[in-house]
């Protein structure tokens, strides 16, 4: 959910137009299509990837306004998707350059006592991309934290859509 709702919302903070938003939030869960192909976190993860598609979409779409715009917000939805998968596990975004995947977790522990520490580095562990099929696939969908997340970040546009239209309904019943 937050593959979809961050791109949502920080493109809405920039005050673009909820199709368009919407479109670049639904582009931006399209890496993980690779599920269907029993595999996850595979080649569709990859930043190379990426620009092989983005920048031959730009060259046919350059003289065309709206539709290179939807080919850079696209680019940025699946950006920011491989940006928080790089965050969560092992991600593969410099392959074919580098047959290795990235993973930089990211744990900051406050100490109050005598003083006040915050410790716990963000460190960087690179390992052997490894592409395998899956006969199972038992992961979360949506955690609580997702949850929470992704809600406060959407709440904003849901709330102000559900205002739009009981003032839309308030003025039809008046004429």
């Amino acid at each position: 959910m937050l593959h979809f709702a961050v791109p949502f919302a920080s493109l809405r903070a920039l005050g673009l137009d909820l199709r368009k938003v919407l479109f670049a939030s639904l582009v931006a869960l399209t890496p993980d299509i690779d599920v269907l192909f029993q595999v996850h976190r595979s080649q569709s993860h990859s930043f190379v990837l990426l620009a092989l598609v983005t920048l031959p979409l730009l060259a046919l779409t350059w003289n065309r306004k709206s539709l290179r715009s939807l080919v850079l917000l696209g680019a940025f939805g699946v950006s920011v998707h491989l940006v928080l998968d790089l965050f969560q596990s092992s991600t593969p975004v410099l392959w074919p350059l580098l047959n290795e995947s990235i993973w930089i977790p990211v744990t900051l522990h406050l100490h109050m006592g005598s003083a006040v520490a915050v410790t716990g580095p963000a460190t960087v562990h690179v390992e052997p991309t490894a592409i395998e099929h899956f006969t199972s696939f038992d992961a979360p969908v949506l955690t609580g934290e997702g949850l929470v997340l992704s809600t406060v970040l959407l709440a904003p546009t849901l709330v102000q859509i559900l205002l739009n239209r009981l003032t839309a309904n308030k003025q039809a019943r008046r004429h």
